[in-house]
């Protein structure tokens, strides 16, 4: 990947790092169009370190093709979404403040949610 570091995908329980090749590609081409730093906040998570933080149990981050994505003000917000949608994902969810991307295949496709009210 050209603009990370596979360590930035590391699980943060056993530093185990896993990372989907076509996740990882489309997640590049969205940095690139986004034109600002993805600092991922969550990448591959150890079943183990999924529960404990309240993960789901067949979440995307455990099978490597999930990343949340800081994102600490709307304009930051605004870019990252742009570059996600823009690379082709199409499953989003934005929380206070992060992204959350994935390309989980067995899940529904074309949904953006919220983490808060």
């Amino acid at each position: 990947m050209k603009h990370f570091k596979p360590e930035e995908f590391a699980c943060k329980c056993c530093g185990k790092i896993k990372v989907d090749s076509w996740f990882g590609t489309k997640l590049d081409r969205a940095r690139e169009i986004a034109g600002v730093a993805f600092v991922i906040t969550s990448g591959y998570r150890c079943p183990t370190y999924n529960i404990s933080v309240g993960g789901k149990k067949n979440s995307a981050h455990v099978h490597g093709k999930a990343v949340d994505i800081l994102a600490s003000n709307s304009t930051h917000r605004f870019f990252i979404m742009e570059g996600l949608m823009k690379a082709g994902f199409n499953r989003i969810g934005i929380g206070a403040d992060f992204i959350h991307a994935d390309t989980d295949e067995t899940k529904q496709e074309g949904v953006i949610w919220h983490y808060y009210d």
